[in-house]
């Protein structure tokens, strides 16, 4: 059988829309995507970061898209496990800093269940190493939340600190 040019190019585009449609499904850490809802809440914990900053007399931080990328990781490997750690996979966290291109010296806060952002900002605050990082040296932050419904949709958080 013999296709047309025509129906060559159909074929080859059908292919290629069917493999780019697999690769969506997976981020660049080959986790699946389809089953994960992530949000990158930088903007709402940014200013909340910046005024505990200010309150100590430090210097603010701003967004950072490397912080963002580490941020929405690492939430969403948490959703897909259902299980709060810093390291969910065979990935070391200073391997997923570096796979982002992520300026060290750098720091991770991570929670699960706050129903709210208020609630995640509020317990790393009440936490005297959430708190130190917040508080640390760092120049540039990105925080997500992810939910699975393998995880019966629990809100799982996470929060990248930068210099």
């Amino acid at each position: 059988m013999t296709l047309s040019t025509t129906s060559r190019r159909t074929f080859a585009l059908s292919v290629l829309a069917i493999g780019l449609s697999a690769c969506s499904l997976f981020s660049g850490s080959g986790l699946p995507r389809g089953e994960v809802s992530a949000t990158t809440m930088t903007s709402t914990f940014l200013p909340w970061v910046n005024d505990l900053r200010e309150s100590r007399g430090l210097a603010p931080v701003s967004a950072s898209r490397a912080c963002n990328a580490v941020a929405d990781d690492q939430a969403s490997r948490m959703a897909l496990a259902d299980r709060m750690n810093h390291i969910t996979g065979p990935e070391s966290v200073a391997a997923r800093f570096k796979r982002n291109d992520l300026p060290l010296p750098a720091a991770e806060n991570i929670a699960m269940h706050q129903k709210t952002p208020e609630r995640a900002f509020q317990a790393w605050v009440n936490s005297p190493k959430h708190l130190e990082n917040m508080l640390g040296n760092y120049s540039h932050l990105g925080v997500a939340k992810a939910t699975s419904p393998k995880s019966g949709n629990t809100p799982f958080w996470s929060m990248c600190l930068s210099s």
